[in-house]
């Protein structure tokens, strides 16, 4: 299964706020029209990374040097157009996104500052270590169930999903009203490029791939993963999650 998953697997899912999906079969014979591409990309290293300290909503750069890891997407996005550009408002992702595009194209199409595309807040927690927390009984059962458990002083996992959950639904509204649909049935859908945390990458894909859960995609910083999507309603799709 988890090879079905990681190659291109085509079904109905509802986006749930929760990790629970309502998931409708899709019949695998049909070829949809899709709608649109999500190109989520991981922000570049930066020293907490580097360090395996939790960052969340602290406002790190990228470390020095880190133009050379983000190279390859940037030449693989040599000559990519989008029709839009969205970038989590922190500066390690504004940095990366600078990068990765010349300034020619995001002069062209402004990428839009989305605070919603943030990493999970981990309060009080933000800086630490494993090491530095494996004795405290509340991360301890944090760990367990993440979705009950909420770092103290951050976020709690609900707001999490139901924040991205709204995101999404932002997606479906401006290319309804856009009409952005690709003219012929082999052409490439328009393309979104989505620069944010490596957390937010693992549950859209949970949100959208049926039988994802939050730890089936691992995306390592400057890496790029691309979800197909045809909408099916507000929160409603069909996905592909491309290899």
């Amino acid at each position: 299964m988890r090879q079905d998953i990681e190659g291109k697997i085509t079904q109905e899912c509802v986006l749930s706020p929760s990790l629970q999906q309502v998931n409708e079969p899709h019949d695998a014979k049909e070829d949809p029209q899709w709608d649109m591409e999500l190109m989520l990309v991981r922000h570049g290293t930066t020293l907490w990374n580097k360090e395996r300290r939790y960052l969340g909503h602290t406002d790190l750069g990228l470390l020095s040097g880190t133009e050379q890891e983000l190279q390859p997407l940037q030449e693989k996005l040599q000559g990519h157009s989008f029709a839009r550009i969205y970038c989590s408002d922190l500066m390690r992702c504004r940095q990366t996104l600078q990068i990765i595009l010349p300034e020619s194209t995001l002069s062209v199409m402004p990428p839009m500052m989305e605070p919603r595309l943030r990493e999970l807040h981990f309060g009080e927690w933000d800086g630490q270590t494993y090491d530095m927390l494996k004795d405290v009984a509340l991360y301890r059962a944090w760990i367990d169930e993440p979705q009950r458990i909420t770092p103290p002083g951050g976020e709690s996992w609900n707001h999490f999903v139901n924040r991205l959950r709204e995101f999404l639904g932002s997606l479906f509204a401006r290319r309804t009203a856009l009409k952005v649909q690709p003219t012929e049935s082999n052409a490439e859908p328009p393309s979104v490029l989505i620069v944010t945390h490596g957390g937010v990458i693992r549950q859209l894909a949970c949100m959208l791939i049926p039988g994802h859960d939050f730890w089936s995609l691992n995306p390592k910083p400057g890496e790029a993963s691309r979800i197909q999507l045809r909408w099916a309603g507000p929160h409603k799709c069909i996905a592909r999650l491309l290899s």
